[in-house]
């Protein structure tokens, strides 16, 4: 199955513009079999209290999954995190559960190294988002990242995918591959394949963690038309 690891819906993530049910039937007529949730964590969505934003986050995400069934689409749960003290650059958190958000609501004020060492304590892996996007984004230190994503936004200027595969074969990472689905362009087909027996979110990070062959779809956002591509690390 293809599964993108970074899409968003409209009831948490201000800057998107489809609601739930309807980003899971795009992705499915483009042959997307599963999608990560990673809808938009940022302090300047806190209107009462962070521990509110978690619950809404949470309740969303479980409203998203409840039309899993009847699209036959999977839906994980994820979070792309932005870090007020790095300059607003995004993360990805995969393989924590719900309660990690419930228990830490304010991840978005902790620096990198605090919030890897309490994701990697809750079993989860920590992803740097569509890094070098537009110029704006960098890459932040090194020892305190699993990942980096290989990003098919068709807005952006490229996956930068021979040059993210360097870095990440160079310090054993791991690669992701997400559209960051916003419904402000078309959708890309894109994601990682994984096998159909991966049901639970920790065992996909086991598999994304200790596989020496990761196999994604790519679409540029210059073309239509994707490929294949082999993460040998």
């Amino acid at each position: 199955m293809l599964i993108d690891f970074h899409a968003h819906s409209s009831g948490i993530s201000r800057c998107c513009k489809i609601d739930g049910e309807n980003m899971l039937l795009v992705a499915k007529s483009k042959g997307i079999d599963g999608v990560v949730l990673t809808n938009h964590y940022d302090k300047n969505y806190v209107t009462i209290d962070a521990a509110e934003l978690a619950k809404r986050y949470i309740k969303e995400f479980l409203f998203v999954k409840s039309y899993e069934e009847k699209y036959n689409i999977k839906v994980f749960f994820g979070i792309e995190v932005t870090l007020a003290r790095h300059n607003n650059v995004h993360m990805l958190i995969y393989g924590v559960d719900c309660n990690f958000l419930l228990k830490y609501p304010d991840i978005f004020y902790y620096e990198q190294k605090e919030l890897y060492k309490l994701v990697k304590e809750h079993g989860g892996i920590l992803v740097q988002a569509h890094p070098l996007r537009g110029g704006k984004n960098v890459l932040l230190d090194f020892d305190y990242l699993d990942g980096v994503e290989i990003n098919c936004h068709p807005l952006y200027d490229g996956s930068h995918i021979k040059f993210l595969s360097k870095i990440a074969k160079e310090n054993n990472f791991i690669l992701t591959c997400g559209g960051d689905f916003h419904n402000d362009t078309h959708r890309a087909k894109c994601g990682v394949y994984l096998d159909d027996s991966l049901t639970e979110m920790e065992d996909i990070v086991l598999y994304l963690t200790t596989s020496k062959v990761i196999k994604m779809f790519i679409q540029e956002p210059d073309s239509m038309e994707g490929f294949e591509y082999l993460y040998e690390k």
